[in-house]
């Protein structure tokens, strides 16, 4: 009787698992794949704030696998509600329960802007927008080219959350707009954040290095700050140590919380550091919705390049459960993340993520060749699964 893997997620995790699986070199025979997704469409992370900076179109963002790309695959367009690991079952919105054998869930994190005091309310004003969702970069490029100048203020809502660089970047785009509308000399633009500096997972040396990059830019930077409430009427942020701050437009990094739970309703999955194995056998979580610790210490950022490590790891050691391979994986700690800056450059952060005493990431000065990098990534990464489609390139 075959053995039954299902994979939740059709974004960069669960496709990655399902790459892993198609080049390993293993048999296959007796292994039945089924990929679940509610609309088999996704995006590297990274082009989200090009759409915000007015690079791309938010209708060239989604990456949409082509048949001939998940040969071998069922695929099964239904959105996942839950897992049961003692049945080892999987609950599907129409109601219906999909066995397994093993199960890899890769379902990511969902925007939860509800999550702080007056935010969605700041939305519904339209004084505050976001840029988690192709929508909603459009929203805040709409929103960027009709501000006229004034306080412009860029907060991150809570931790942990998607693309660690991901305020930093904003800022720095949103400046390089207004430059070019002609609305930078009349804009002072903040960062607030409750993390002590950019990129605290990368270790003590990429982080400062970002803030120097925000200063040569004119981008005030105020860490540990924990937002309690917004108030769209006063336009102003209060703080939980009591300062306020006011603005004329909020861009903000939106709360995060896990697609589904746990298998028991606890929020971020949990898993081996190794292997990407949760607590319950056969299971394994991969990408956003993954909770990992570095050996420092510190919690691995949720960014693209983990959730492809993660795929990778969990997929080999999948096969090796189901007695394909005697191959025991781990995951590997080594990382990279792009950081545009504008006028088309970009900075790069990588290095070992799981380097002691502390990761040992650096920041790499900003160059146009590393801008071009990051958009042959994602050109890479839309052909392998569109085939032979052409690839949307930056502006």
């Amino acid at each position: 009787m075959a053995k039954r893997l299902v994979v939740l997620g059709a974004g960069i995790g669960g496709l990655s698992v399902v790459k892993e699986l198609q080049e390993s070199g293993a048999v296959l025979d007796g292994i039945d794949v089924t990929l679940v997704d509610e609309d088999f469409e996704h995006f590297l992370g990274f082009t989200l704030p090009w759409v915000m900076r007015g690079w791309r179109s938010p209708d060239s963002v989604p990456i949409r696998p082509a048949p001939r790309a998940l040969t071998g695959v069922t695929a099964v367009r239904a959105r996942a509600t839950g897992f049961d690991p003692e049945a080892k079952t999987v609950s599907l919105d129409d109601g219906s329960q999909l066995p397994y054998d093993a199960l890899v869930v890769a379902l990511g994190a969902k925007n939860a802007p509800h999550k702080v005091q007056g935010l969605q309310e700041a939305v519904d004003a339209g004084v505050a927008v976001h840029y988690y969702s192709a929508l909603d970069a459009s929203r805040a490029h709409e929103a960027l080219t009709r501000f006229a100048g004034g306080r412009l203020v860029f907060l991150v809502a809570s931790q942990p959350y998607r693309c660690p660089v991901a305020p930093y970047e904003g800022a720095l785009l949103a400046a390089d707009l207004l430059k070019e509308l002609g609305t930078r000399g009349a804009t002072e633009i903040s960062v607030h954040t409750p993390e002590k500096q950019p990129m605290p997972s990368a270790g003590p040396h990429a982080g400062p290095r970002l803030v120097e990059l925000l200063e040569e830019n004119g981008v005030a930077f105020h860490p540990e700050r924990a937002v309690e409430q917004v108030d769209h009427i006063a336009r102003t942020v209060r703080f939980a140590d009591g300062e306020s701050v006011p603005f004329d437009l909020l861009v903000f990094v939106p709360p995060h919380e896990p697609a589904i739970g746990s298998g028991d309703g606890a929020g971020w999955i949990a898993v081996d550091r190794e292997s990407m194995l949760t607590e319950h056998e056969g299971v394994w979580a991969v990408g956003d919705i993954s909770a990992v610790v570095s050996p420092s210490g510190k919690p691995l950022p949720k960014a693209a390049i983990f959730a492809k490590n993660g795929g990778r790891t969990a997929a080999r050691n999948v096969l090796r459960y189901f007695g394909k391979t005697e191959e025991r994986d781990r995951l590997s700690g080594l990382g990279h993340c792009y950081v545009d800056v504008g006028a088309h450059e970009s900075a790069l952060g990588s290095g070992d993520f799981f380097a002691l005493p502390h990761p040992g990431v650096v920041l790499e000065a900003p160059s146009a060749e590393l801008h071009a990098d990051k958009a042959a990534e994602e050109k890479e990464w839309r052909t392998r699964w569109e085939g032979g489609a052409d690839a949307w390139h930056v502006a």
